[in-house]
C-alpha cells in the first residue's frame, strides 16, 4: 500500500519518456554515436574494447553497449528497442527515489510518493532520462549505493557493505570512475550525518575498505582483459585521459565555476520555487536528521566537486536529482493555486507565447534553418502548454497540479519542435543515401563527424575524415565512393547529386565526375 504513490509516478514517468521518445529521432551527435558503437560491437567488433568509426573508443565503459546488444538479440536490431535501455534505468531510479525515501523516513509516508514524483516530472530529468546516454545508469548506481550505505548505518552487516561496492562497480561500469565523485562524499563523511546509531569506527572503515575491494574485483573482471587487448592506446585513454585528463584541465566542455549554480534553479523547478520547497531546502531543515543530511552531503558535495572541475554539463548532475527529489518532498504544498501563483509558470506561459510568436513568424532563429515549424505542430505544442496551466489552476491536489506543468512544458516543447526535429536531426535518409556505397567508400570533409551515420546507414566501414589537401588523393583511391560535404564549394573532379539537412547546416552529397550519374 505504501508503494502504491511510488508505483503511480514510476509510472507517469516511464509513459512519458515513451511519449518523448516517440517525438523525436535517434539525436545527434551524442545518442547517434553511443548506438553506432553498439552496431559495431553487433558486427563484429570486439566486446572488451568498445570501438567507434573504426577506432578504439576509450571514452566510455561498455555497459551500455552490451545492454543494447542484449535487447537486439532478442528482438533484432532495431533503434526503438535500442532507445528503451536508458530510460528503462530512469524508471528505475523513479521507483528507487520513493523506496530510499520510505526507508530515510520510514513515520512519513507520503515523502515516498512526494519523492518519486518530484523526480517523474523534473524537467532535466524526463530531458536526459528519455535519451540514450549514460547517465540515468549511473544514477541507478549511485541510489543503489545510497541504499546501502543507509543499510549499513541501520544494520551493520557484511552484505550491506558488498552491496556498496557492486553497486560502485555498476556506476564504473555505466560511466567510469566517476561515480565516486557522487557516492564518496556521503560514503566518508557517514559519522558526520548518520546519528547516534551510526556503525563504530572499525566497523565503518573496515566496510569501506570491503566495499572498495569487492568493487576493484568486479571491475576488474572487464577492465584488466579490456586494457590487455585494447594496448597502449587504450590504456592511455581509459586510465588518464578520460579520468584524470578531465578533471585536470578538460579537452571538453569547459565551463565557468559557476555553471552549476545557474543551472540550479532549473534543476529544482517547480517544486524548490514554492515558498515550502523552498524552506526545505534551507539549512536548518537540511540538518534536522540523517535522513536529510544523507541527501544534503549527497547534492552538494557533487555540485562542489563538479564546480571544481573544468568539464561540466548539465547531465553530469544528473544522479544529484533523486538527491533534490527527497529533500524537497520534505516540504510538499499545502494549498490550492490562483492567479497570483502564475509566476510559478513562467515557462510553461513562456512556451505558450513563443507557440504564438513563432507562428506569426516573429522567430528569426527558425526561419534561418529553413524548415519553419508548421501551424499544426506550434498549435499542438500551444495546446498541451494550455492544458497543463488550466490543469495547475483548477486541480485541487497541489501536489499533482505543480506537477502538471513540467509535464506540459516537456511534452509541449517535444510536440511543437518535432517537425524541426524530424527534419534536421533525424539521420535515418542520409544514412539511407550513403548506405549503398558502402563498400566502395563513404567520406566527410567534417572534422567534427561523430559517426552520426554508421547507425542509420547500418554501415560495416568506417567513414573516412579528409582534409581539405586530401579530398584529391582519396578520390583516385575510391573512384566509386561518395563524399560529404558542408560546404558549398565546387570539389574538383566531383559532382553534387544530393543536398540533405543536418542540423544548422546542409549535406552535400558528392560522386566522381565520371559515376556521378
Amino acid at each position: 500500500m505504501r508503494m502504491r504513490p511510488v508505483l503511480s509516478a514510476t509510472l507517469l514517468f516511464a509513459l512519458t519518456a515513451l511519449t518523448l521518445i516517440l517525438l523525436r529521432p535517434l539525436m545527434p551527435v551524442d545518442e547517434t554515436r553511443y548506438v553506432a558503437a553498439a552496431w559495431e560491437m553487433h558486427v563484429g567488433g570486439s566486446p572488451w574494447v568498445p570501438h567507434l568509426n573504426g577506432a578504439i573508443y576509450g571514452h566510455k565503459p561498455p555497459l551500455l553497449f552490451w545492454l543494447i546488444n542484449l535487447v537486439w538479440a532478442a528482438v533484432g536490431v532495431d533503434a526503438f528497442a535500442a532507445r528503451l535501455v536508458g530510460p528503462a534505468f530512469a524508471t528505475a531510479c523513479v521507483a528507487m527515489t520513493g523506496l530510499l525515501a520510505l526507508r530515510l523516513w520510514p513515520d512519513r509516508l507520503a515523502r515516498g510518493g512526494a519523492a518519486a514524483l518530484i523526480l517523474a516530472v523534473s524537467p532535466v530529468w524526463l530531458l536526459f532520462g528519455s535519451t540514450t546516454m549514460f547517465d540515468a545508469m549511473l544514477t541507478a548506481a549511485t541510489l543503489l549505493a545510497m541504499l546501502a550505505l543507509w543499510s549499513a548505518v541501520r544494520r551493520p552487516r557484511r552484505g550491506t557493505w558488498v552491496a556498496l561496492g557492486m553497486a560502485v562497480a555498476l556506476g564504473v561500469y555505466a560511466k567510469g570512475p566517476v561515480i565516486l565523485i557522487h557516492v564518496l562524499p556521503v560514503a566518508l563523511s557517514m559519522p558526520l550525518w548518520a546519528g547516534p546509531d551510526r556503525p563504530s569506527a572499525r566497523q565503518w572503515a573496515g566496510g569501506l575498505a570491503l566495499a572498495l575491494a569487492v568493487a576493484l574485483v568486479a571491475v576488474g573482471l572487464w577492465l584488466v582483459p579490456a586494457l590487455i587487448l585494447g594496448g597502449p592506446e587504450y590504456r592511455t585513454e581509459v586510465l588518464w585521459r578520460q579520468s584524470g585528463g578531465r578533471m585536470v584541465a578538460s579537452f571538453a566542455h569547459r565551463k565557468p565555476w559557476w555553471f552549476y549554480a545557474a543551472l540550479l534553479p532549473a534543476m529544482i523547478w517547480p517544486f524548490g520555487w514554492t515558498g515550502a520547497g523552498f524552506g526545505a531546502l534551507r539549512p536548518r531543515r537540511l540538518w534536522a536528521d540523517p535522513g536529510a543530511r544523507l541527501a544534503a552531503v549527497w547534492a552538494m558535495g557533487a555540485v562542489v566537486a563538479f564546480s571544481l572541475i573544468s568539464g561540466k554539463q548539465a547531465h553530469y548532475l544528473l544522479p544529484e536529482l533523486p538527491a533534490l527529489a527527497l529533500l524537497l518532498s520534505g516540504g510538499p504544498p499545502a494549498r490550492r493555486w490562483g492567479r497570483r501563483d502564475l509566476w510559478l509558470a513562467a515557462p510553461v506561459i513562456g512556451l505558450i507565447l513563443a507557440s504564438l510568436a513563432a507562428g506569426a513568424g516573429f522567430l528569426p532563429v527558425l526561419a534561418r534553418l529553413g524548415d519553419p515549424l508548421p501551424l499544426w505542430s506550434l498549435a499542438l505544442g500551444g495546446l498541451c502548454a494550455l492544458t497543463g496551466l488550466a490543469a495547475f489552476l483548477r486541480l485541487r491536489a497541489p501536489v499533482t497540479a505543480l506537477a502538471a506543468l513540467p509535464l506540459a512544458l516537456m511534452i509541449g516543447l517535444h510536440l511543437g519542435l518535432s517537425p524541426l526535429l524530424s527534419a534536421r536531426y533525424d539521420m535515418t535518409d542520409l544514412g539511407r543515401a550513403v548506405a549503398p556505397h558502402d563498400t566502395a567508400g563513404i567520406a566527410v570533409t567534417d572534422g567534427t563527424y561523430h559517426a552520426q551515420l554508421n547507425f542509420a546507414g547500418r554501415l560495416l566501414n568506417p567513414v573516412a575524415r579528409l582534409s581539405d589537401d586530401a579530398v584529391a588523393g582519396w578520390l583516385r583511391d575510391h573512384p566509386g565512393g561518395v563524399l560529404l560535404d558542408q560546404t558549398d564549394r565546387p570539389l574538383p573532379g566531383m559532382t553534387p547529386v544530393l543536398r540533405l539537412p543536418f542540423r544548422d547546416r546542409t549535406y552535400t552529397l558528392h560522386r566522381s565526375q565520371e559515376v556521378a550519374p
